[in-house]
């Protein structure tokens, strides 16, 4: 050890103090020669006395003498205070000359607190990597290098749920996400990052990954950059999971170009397909085909809207089949209506052979529980050379056909020509004044007269409507009781009628005449609907105060027969609420004597068909006598149509009719003479 004189003392302590260190200088034989006040601190001691002159391996080992690093180095390590508590420091030793000798000097640096900061720093980045990857949203730093390709210096925790790579993975191996993307995807995107980096320009930008064979995920990335040296450029960015929101625009892009039913393509991308024919070069010439389930509204009103719907389905599926050999495009526009387009064709000849066969193949039995519905379609054809020069006027013209085929010949098809539109022209016109005149209240109830053949009173009458027309007169119910239906109108118009009828008889008798029972016709679209029909039986007859005894509803034959066993419970129904009911038009239709023998009825109409001939045509005159001897024998009161001739009155009253109507006693008419007739109380008959 070098003897210090006291002077050296003083220049070692004001070296060591000046320092503001926690600072050991020991000399070539590493004895401590001098502490700063900062070391005494770190190692709990009071003074220096305790280890001036002893070796400074003491400090840091009881059996120690050197200093436990070299010097020029720097080094952890762990020491003893004097209260033999551990302490983590770091050790840095150098050389320095003082006063001609050399001496070494250690720099202690106690690391607790600073370790205390790292650890919370290192909770702080957990916590917020841990936030970060608990939003749907991953923070991340990319950098363009000078190869042209892509690093990350930073990527957050949210990755990992993105594509199952961790943020160390990711940035060890970047490419491994540029290998999710598609090839012509790498390109655009790499070319759009190089663009922007020229530019300084935001990064905004939407990409498909292939995290799986089966799984794809879209992200939207947001990066904006800053320089990070001359030669590169640092985005700072986040991404996230739109894939949510690409599957919904997707979704929304379905449906708005396919039916939700049937899957099949729609209107609107019926229409786009049809342009796109339109401008082949050179042109060719194609077919538009619109097809028609056939009274897919009664089996939607009688069997319901879930087997309407099955139907649809079925008849869809059917089509697909039929089709699937042929280069056609199949779409569904609305509830009974399909679209089947046929490109190059050579003339009309190829499209009917096509049609022909397509109604063939689409009589398909269909079964609904028990039952069994034949169902058929119909189909208009338009063709692109003569009928229309765009997709609407071509579809139109093909719905016009369609309609035609409908009324003339349903389960065929027809061709689309031009005197059809001005029918359908004349139809819409004449729709469109029907309309009117029931806002105006232009249809009016005529009264026809039903005799008592005994007595020749008036046992009855049947209300007949009329369109008492401002310019025409009176218009016949067989011109637009067919429009009135085809619209959907004649719900409407019997409401109107009914009411009238049953408020002026209602008025009759609050004038002190006999009562006299109305019979009215109501059409099989309201019978089907047998609770729309007893909301207006209800509605009518509380509005107007008639006694539902005196109303009787005539029915067709063939609209009981359609679905005898729903017919039978609607007019139950009647009978219950007390209004009764007759079969029309008897004989001209299919009915089964085992359905006959239950229907809740009153009468038989015996039609007219069977009595213009009666006196001189035997089959007829049989026809009669049974319909009159089987009535008798179910207990119902038979009513004789049509009667024109003294000959067939004095006929029927033979033969026991019970009730006759017809020319012979009064051609329907106005209330106002309809009343006279009551108040005589016998039937107008003309003088032979």
């Amino acid at each position: 050890m070098i003897k210090e004189t006291p002077n050296q003392k003083k220049v070692f302590d004001a070296f060591i103090n000046d320092l503001n260190e926690a600072a050991i200088l020991t000399d070539r034989a590493h004895m401590v020669v001098a502490l700063s006040k900062e070391a005494l601190n770190l190692l709990s001691m009071e003074g220096e006395s305790f280890l001036l002159g002893r070796h400074v391996g003491c400090v840091f080992d009881q059996h120690a003498k050197n200093w436990p690093v070299a010097v020029g180095t720097r080094q952890e390590i762990t020491l003893k205070t004097r209260y033999q508590r551990q302490l983590d420091v770091e050790l840095s030793l150098s050389q320095i000359s003082l006063a001609g000798e050399e001496y070494e000097l250690g720099l202690l640096r106690d690391l607790t607190e600073i370790r205390k900061l790292q650890t919370d720093l290192n909770q702080a980045e957990n916590r917020l990597d841990d936030m970060m990857g608990n939003l749907p949203v991953t923070l991340f730093q990319m950098k363009l290098l000078e190869n042209g390709s892509l690093s990350f210096p930073y990527i957050s925790n949210g990755v990992a749920k993105l594509i199952g790579l961790d943020c160390e993975q990711f940035q060890d191996n970047p490419e491994a996400f540029f290998a999710m993307l598609a090839a012509r995807d790498q390109v655009k995107l790499l070319r759009r990052v190089k663009k922007a980096a020229l530019q300084e320009d935001v990064l905004d930008e939407e990409i498909c990954l292939n995290v799986t064979a089966q799984h794809k995920i879209w992200l939207r990335m947001f990066a904006n950059p800053r320089p990070c040296d001359e030669t590169h450029v640092l985005w700072d960015g986040a991404v996230i999971d739109v894939t949510g929101q690409h599957l919904l625009d997707e979704r929304l892009h379905y449906l708005a170009y396919h039916d939700e039913n049937t899957k099949m393509p729609n209107r609107l991308a019926l229409e786009e397909y049809l342009q796109s024919l339109f401008k082949n070069d050179p042109p060719q010439t194609f077919a538009v085909m619109a097809l028609a389930i056939d009274r897919l509204d009664l089996v939607n009103e009688t069997l319901g809207g879930e087997t309407a719907s099955y139907l649809v389905q079925t008849i869809a599926n059917h089509l697909t089949q039929a089709m699937a050999q042929k280069d056609v495009y199949i779409a569904h526009l609305r509830a009974e209506n399909f679209c089947i387009v046929v490109p190059n064709v050579n003339d009309e000849h190829d499209v009917a052979g096509l049609a022909q066969r397509l109604l063939a193949t689409m009589k398909i039995p269909f079964s609904v529980g028990t039952r069994r519905l034949d169902v058929s379609v119909s189909i208009g054809i338009s063709m692109s050379n003569r009928d229309g020069d765009c997709a609407e006027n071509l579809i139109m013209n093909a719905d016009t056909a369609l309609r035609r085929a409908l009324t003339t010949s349903p389960g065929g098809y027809r061709f689309y020509v031009e005197e059809m539109n001005t029918r359908a022209l004349r139809v819409l016109a004449y729709e469109n004044r029907l309309r009117k005149a029931l806002i105006a209240r232009e249809f009016v109830p005529f009264f026809q007269p039903l005799i008592d053949v005994k007595s020749g009173e008036i046992a009855g009458m049947e209300a007949l409507v009329r369109w008492q027309h401002p310019r025409l007169g009176l218009v016949s119910p067989a011109e637009f009781i067919p429009v009135a239906e085809e619209a959907g109108l004649i719900g409407e118009l019997c409401h109107q009628v009914l009411f009238e009828a049953c408020n002026t008889v209602k008025g009759w008798i609050d004038k002190g005449y006999n009562p006299v029972p109305l019979a009215v016709n109501i059409s099989w679209r309201q019978f089907v609907q047998p609770e729309r029909l007893m909301v207006l039986m209800n509605e009518v007859l509380q509005e107007t105060g008639l006694p539902p005894e005196l109303l009787e509803l005539e029915l067709t034959e063939s609209s009981v027969m359609e679905e005898p066993d729903s017919a039978i419970r609607t007019l139950n129904d009647l009978r219950n609420f007390g209004v009764m009911a007759s079969i029309d038009d008897f004989g001209t239709g299919y009915s089964s004597l085992s359905y006959l023998k239950k229907l809740p009825i009153s009468k038989l109409k015996i039609d007219r068909a069977f009595i213009h001939d009666v006196n001189e045509n035997e089959r007829d005159a049989a026809i009669v006598d049974a319909i009159i001897m089987l009535a008798r024998a179910l207990g119902l009161k038979t009513v004789a149509e049509g009667i024109e001739t003294p000959e067939q009155y004095e006929y029927l009253k033979e033969k026991g009719c019970d009730l006759a109507q017809g020319f012979y006693f009064s051609r329907p008419v106005p209330a106002a003479e309809m009343e006279k007739m009551i108040a005589q109380g016998v039937f107008y008959q003309k003088q032979p």
